[in-house]
């Protein structure tokens, strides 16, 4: 469903989310990010003023532990130090501050809490894109259970620049959407996103870039799961697993992911006027929540599209491969409203209560026995793939 929540304006000066780097407020309205920040004072180690200057060591440093362009991020830091693997900083919009194309952050294992939103404004390029990175074999968690609720649009991450890859996260309890895209040639992989107050991941632009195709285009998300979103405060009318909707720009893939128990949807492309590509997914169990309830949630596995109602808004033939959807409270696959034909290929299905399809049809179709609880605990490909369920 569109989205539909009123929320306040978020004052948050980009002084207070990047500590005077280079950063923007969390956006002002649920559903879009918001617009350009006034810039930062003085952050720690560095000079703010409009935009802020880069804060702390010098790209690369001149510790000889740390590689150049390389830092360390722990929940034991301090955003005072020089970011090395002894001296980490504390918090990711300290990290970036010293960002620039090839930058890699290292996010050590703990629990991150924090009730500001990373915003993400610098940009890395094609050839050197800047990474956020669990540590090998480790699954850090960014905690936002202290973000205010009652109507606030505050995200867990916000990624307005390009060519970020964000890999091996969890992030739980944001006020809204636990990763918010914007920006365009992003990659994000093995995240996990879950009991969010809305979407676990929404790809959307700003109504201002509504018909720039630069803009919310090209993103891979890419071996990620999002269970048990629920937005408290609309009746569960909100909260998907994943999103790319309202206005994006072309050539988004979500390829081998998860999603489950989310309030609304597995997948919402309502009303995106982009092709929307979707490879070795699995919708199950949606609509249904854990320890909340969601009388307002629709609960389709895979909802391809909905009726445009603004600029940069419309239909799209979206493209569903070899990917299930069972045990759902309502449809399988839905065209919804989209006022043109989503293509199916290869569907696995069973046991979706409204019908596994709706307005659509797949070939080859087959019918699976696996069930959602099954589902949650299969482990994945030593790539980070999901197993075939044939």
């Amino acid at each position: 469903m569109p989205h539909l929540k009123e929320t306040l304006v978020v004052g948050l000066m980009g002084a207070i989310v990047g500590c005077g780097g280079d950063s923007t407020p969390p956006g002002n309205t649920t559903g879009e990010p918001g617009g350009s920040g006034m810039g930062g004072s003085a952050g720690a180690g560095g000079a703010g003023g409009n935009g802020g200057s880069t804060g702390g060591t010098d790209p690369g440093g001149t510790d000889a532990t740390v590689a150049p362009g390389e830092y360390f991020i722990a929940a034991d830091g301090e955003d005072t130090n020089p970011g090395t693997e002894a001296l980490p900083f504390k918090t990711l919009s300290r990290g970036h501050q010293v960002a620039r194309p090839g930058t890699t952050f290292w996010i050590k294992a703990g629990t991150f809490e924090s009730a500001l939103t990373a915003v993400l404004t610098k940009s890395g390029t094609e050839t050197d894109p800047i990474r956020v990175w669990a540590v090998p074999g480790a699954r850090p968690i960014f905690e936002y259970a202290s973000q205010p609720r009652a109507m606030t649009a505050l995200r867990g991450i916000e990624v307005r620049g390009n060519y970020w890859h964000i890999k091996g996260l969890e992030i739980q309890n944001a006020s809204d959407n636990g990763i918010a895209i914007s920006g365009s040639h992003n990659v994000v992989e093995d995240v996990v996103l879950h009991n969010n107050g809305d979407t676990g991941l929404q790809i959307t632009a700003s109504s201002a870039m509504a018909l720039d195709d630069t803009y919310a285009a090209d993103n891979l998300v890419l071996n990620c799961d999002s269970y048990e979103n629920l937005d408290q405060e609309t009746n569960g009318e909100n909260a998907d697993g994943f999103a790319a909707k309202l206005r994006i720009g072309p050539g988004n893939v979500f390829r081998g992911c998860r999603a489950w128990n989310n309030a609304d949807d597995g997948w919402d492309f309502f009303a995106s006027d982009d092709v929307v590509v979707v490879e070795n997914c699995w919708a199950f169990l949606n609509g249904t929540t854990i320890g909340g309830t969601n009388p307002a949630g629709d609960g389709n596995g895979f909802k391809l599209g909905g009726k445009p109602a603004n600029p940069g808004e419309g239909g799209a033939i979206h493209l569903v491969t070899h990917s299930a959807a069972f045990e759902n409270k309502f449809c399988g696959f839905t065209r919804n409203n989209n006022p043109l034909l989503p293509v199916l290929n290869d569907c696995e299905i069973h046991s979706n209560r409204g019908g596994d399809y709706c307005g659509l049809s797949c070939s080859p179709e087959v019918t699976i026995t696996m069930t959602g609880a099954e589902a949650k605990a299969v482990p994945r490909n030593a790539d980070g793939s999901l197993p075939d369920i044939y």
